[in-house]
This record gives C-alpha cells, structure tokens and sequence, in this order.
C-alpha cells in the first residue's frame, strides 16, 4: 500500500503542533540580545582579516535605523583578498601602510542616510568604538553604547596592538552611557569565526 508523502506531511505537522501545544514557549529574546546578536551576525560580513565589528543603530522605540559592518571604502582593495595594509603592506609593492578599512560606527553612520535619526539613539557593537569613531558618535547625537569586546588598534607591522582609552574618556566626558554587554550570543558561524579569538571569551552559543 502506497502512503501519499503529502498525508505524511499532514500527519508530522499534526503531530508537532500538538507537541506545542502541550509545551508552549514561556520566554523570547531580551531586547538586549536580540540587537547584539543583529550585531554580530553583520559582523560576519566584515572583510577584515583581524577585527569583526558590526554595528546596529536603534531608536528610542526599538527600532532598527541603521546597521554597518567595517570594510574598505567603496571600489577599494578587501584586506581578506589582498592582506592587510598595515600587516601585509600593499599588494603591489609590499610597503607598509595606513589601514584601508571604514570602521562599523562610521559605516552605520553613513547608512542613516539622515543623522537627525541618530540623535537620542544606541549603539549596540561587536566591538567598541576607536577614538575616531567615538568622537563622530558624540557628534551625531548616540546616547548609549552597549558593546560585546573590546577594541585594540592593530599597530603598523602586525606586531602589537593598543588601546584606545581616548574612547572612553570622551564617552564619560559627554555623559554616553556605556554598557558592557554580558548576556549570550547564539550565532556562531565556524568558518569564520575570528569574534572573541585569542582572549578570554566563552561563547554562549546555544
């Protein structure tokens, strides 16, 4: 006796809502989670070979303004294709040099499109803000910063890197709040994974 796949079908879905029904969701994503992990994720689509940063820009009403991942400036050379400037040097002549990259602050600023959005709004980023990033965060008005890592400027020729405290002086001075974000990051991509390499970080991924 031939079984039709699509009664099979039925009878699964059947079966699986029943299952929800007897054990239905009691809890959801805090807003905190949901916008880090949004963070995150843009990450992943960053093209530099040391640092994943992605940034998510919302409103005071949990809206989604802006999102920015860093990367080369347009029709640029992408430092996962050809190296790093300041590591690899250029790909034609080997000299070292500045780095290419449009940070994810500076990005996400430049997606706004209209800045006036960002005035009174968060920042919730994979990485936090470098000294020039947040000096163009105070001048667009963000009033809240919540961060996953750290960030530490490579230094030229690979061999070092540094703080930036700059940042968070100018974010004390302007009253920026600043959080350290501590809950869990449930995306994980293996293949590209470089978020939290190198330093004391569990993932929570679930």
């Amino acid at each position: 006796m031939q079984v039709c796949p699509f009664f099979l079908f039925y009878y699964y879905f059947l079966i699986s809502n029943m299952t929800k029904l007897k054990d239905p969701k009691t809890t959801r994503l805090s807003w905190d989670e949901f916008f880090m992990n949004i963070a995150v994720l843009t990450s992943k689509r960053t093209s530099c070979r040391y640092v994943e940063a992605g940034t998510v820009y919302v409103d005071k009403n949990k809206r989604v303004i802006s999102i920015g991942y860093n990367g080369p400036s347009e029709g640029d050379y992408h430092c996962i294709d050809v190296g790093c400037a300041k590591v690899d040097g250029d790909p034609k002549t080997g000299e070292l040099k500045r780095c290419r990259g449009a940070h994810a602050e500076m990005n996400g600023l430049v997606n706004a499109v209209d800045t006036a959005r960002l005035r009174g709004a968060t920042l919730y980023s994979a990485t936090f803000p470098c000294y020039d990033c947040m000096k163009s965060l105070n001048n667009a008005g963000i009033k809240e910063i919540v961060y996953f890592e750290e960030y530490e400027r490579i230094k030229k020729g690979g061999q070092a890197t540094e703080k930036e405290n700059e940042a968070h002086e100018l974010a004390a001075a302007r009253n920026i709040k600043i959080k350290k974000y501590d809950g869990k990051i449930y995306v994980s991509v293996p293949e590209i994974d470089n978020l939290g390499k190198d330093k004391n970080h569990t993932c929570n991924c679930t």
